[in-house]
């Protein structure tokens, strides 16, 4: 008996209320395309939803989300005056300490916004400039050690001389460059090539690992995880939980 019950609260809930949903239409998403068949029932990841968002100016890709290509959507949301919201999105990812980006209140935003806007006033700007110049300087140096001899008009470079990621060249760039003006530190990326850095547990143990790994392994897992608001925090603490068993420390 209690097994039926189980079983058919379950359904009820998995199934039933997101036909409901869809079919009351609270907030009148369905004048929309779909993202896919279901997606008015469910809500589908976020980096699935930019790539089907692509096919047409706005598409539904949750119950209650919607997805724009057009650029011209970014003024209305992000503007100056503007009537949305931040989403679930932001409050369910920030940490303890929200930062300026995952701010949901407008009051609180608009405060920490006031505090920082000094440090990103042109003038303030400016003086950073030398510091981009020397980033800038390491990753020409780079790649200028990394450069073949002149090709003629018509040939084209070996195969084995096409040894530059540019993509990952760039990533160590911003990273490097973030690092020097947010806090005066050089991470040594673009003079080694490389994004190794000494990671030390709380009880000194060190070891070497990826600055990109480590800093998209989180988001990454997040991103995927977070649109299923309701099921979040326990589907973050299982995968944390599966982090921790496989950490070596």
């Amino acid at each position: 008996m209690y097994a039926l019950t189980l079983g058919l609260f379950v359904f009820l809930y998995l199934f039933v209320k997101p036909v409901v949903a869809y079919i009351y239409d609270a907030k009148g998403l369905r004048k929309y395309p779909n993202f896919y068949l279901l997606s008015g029932q469910e809500r589908v990841s976020f980096p699935e939803a930019l790539r089907g968002s692509q096919e047409t100016p706005c598409a539904t890709h949750g119950p209650n989300a919607l997805s724009y290509s057009d650029h011209r959507a970014i003024k209305d949301i992000y503007g100056h005056g503007t009537a949305c919201i931040k989403d679930r999105f932001y409050s369910e990812t920030s940490g303890s300490h929200s930062n300026l980006a995952d701010f949901v209140d407008k009051s609180d935003h608009a405060r920490k916004r006031k505090m920082l806007s000094s440090a990103y006033a042109l003038k303030n700007l400016e003086e950073w400039e030398f510091k981009v110049a020397d980033v800038s300087r390491k990753l020409i140096k780079a790649f200028d050690a990394r450069c073949t001899d002149p090709l003629p008009p018509t040939q084209l470079p070996k195969k084995e001389d096409l040894t530059v990621d540019y993509r990952n060249w760039t990533v160590l760039f911003t990273a490097t460059a973030i690092a020097s003006i947010g806090l005066s530190e050089d991470l040594g990326f673009l003079n080694e090539g490389s994004d190794k850095v000494i990671s030390e547990s709380k009880d000194g143990t060190t070891k070497e690992v990826s600055f990109r790994e480590c800093h998209a392994a989180t988001s990454r897992a997040s991103y995927e995880l977070v649109c299923a608001y309701d099921w979040f925090q326990a589907l973050k603490l299982i995968l944390d939980l599966a982090i921790f068993r496989q950490s070596p420390f």
